[in-house]
């Protein structure tokens, strides 16, 4: 497959890019959970209603 690299640079570069694939997966699964408990913490109920609070103000200043 990479028979131009020498046999034990193949060996540290695909470590090398093990490892980033690997760093990669653990910061997106970061960023997956920090998002999963984010979502916990919301009150979509209270989001809707201030939502609908705003819109109903904007719609009653334009009249």
């Amino acid at each position: 497959m990479l028979d131009f690299i020498p046999e034990n640079l193949q060996t540290i570069l695909i470590v090398v890019v093990l490892a980033l694939l690997f760093l990669a997966v653990m910061k997106n699964n970061k960023r997956n959970q920090s998002k999963m408990r984010d979502r916990k913490r919301r009150s979509f109920r209270a989001d809707y209603f201030e939502r609908k609070n705003q819109r109903d103000q904007g719609n009653n200043s334009s009249n």
